[in-house]
């Protein structure tokens, strides 16, 4: 496994406001699962690769964006024998991937790297392009699409999870954590429509919003069965908090303000 150190220097100080700390990323996993940082864990895993098809074989080369801690990027190597370079801005992220991929014992079939998707330089094109829940921290959505479409070999397909917002400008309090977060988010129909310009063919951008509000809920109560248990590991204040976050976008989401989007797209 590689670390570029180069990508390591630029973005040593990334943690996007204190949520990637340490603390801040294992208390997430305690909730999304072993090696998982994002929304339904091993279950979106799975809604992935049901989009994947026969792209899914021995010795595919997968781009993984925003690999988080590994879960993903390790199933996918375990499962289907393919090669994945998963790549993060964020050092803790790529620490951790590091520690579980001695645990996971792929090899050399998955390696991870400190690097800005926009700007690496890697030495193949992709099979497959990657991504759960993380595109939304980059603006520049046309030139990120672009940029995906040309990591791919003809033939190649993105499957993407993203958060994504409703037509309107939602209400103030959206707005405020939209601001806060720096998140950048469409609406799933425009997603769809950059990558078509972005020059991908056969695109599904389905909102899957209602799929985001029943998985947040049964995480939510999860938390609250097992709160004393978390609380042992973490802090009451930790707790607190995700349940807040949970609910802060549940309320969103009912109201149209906020979106999930999966989506699907092949280069020709």
């Amino acid at each position: 496994m590689t670390t570029t150190q180069s990508a390591a220097n630029d973005t040593a100080k990334y943690d996007n406001n204190g949520q990637y700390s340490r603390n801040g990323i294992l208390r997430y996993e305690k909730i999304f699962g072993p090696g998982y940082i994002s929304t339904g864990g091993q279950e979106t895993t799975d809604a992935l690769v049901a989009r994947l098809g026969d792209h899914l074989k021995p010795g595919a080369r997968v781009i993984d964006v925003g690999s988080g801690i590994g879960g993903a990027a390790f199933d996918l190597a375990k499962r289907f024998g393919v090669k994945v370079v998963g790549v993060d801005l964020a050092p803790e992220m790529i620490a951790i991937a590091h520690e579980r991929a001695q645990e996971a014992n792929v090899g050399d079939s998955v390696e991870f790297q400190i690097a800005d998707i926009m700007t690496t330089d890697f030495d193949q094109p992709f099979d497959i392009v990657w991504s759960r829940d993380a595109l939304m921290h980059i603006h520049d959505k046309p030139a990120l699409f672009k940029r995906l479409y040309n990591l791919l070999k003809p033939g190649g397909r993105l499957v993407v999870t993203d958060y994504a917002r409703g037509t309107g400008a939602g209400s103030p309090d959206f707005q405020a954590y939209i601001k806060k977060t720096g998140y950048h988010v469409i609406d799933p129909a425009s997603y769809g429509k950059l990558l078509e310009d972005a020059g991908f063919v056969d695109v599904v951008a389905e909102d899957a919003t209602e799929q985001f509000i029943a998985i947040m809920h049964r995480e939510a109560e999860q938390l609250k069965a097992t709160r004393a248990e978390f609380v042992q590991m973490f802090s009451e204040q930790d707790a607190s908090y995700l349940i807040e976050r949970w609910a802060m976008k549940d309320v969103f989401c009912k109201a149209g303000d906020q979106k999930w989007g999966i989506y699907k797209a092949d280069k020709r």
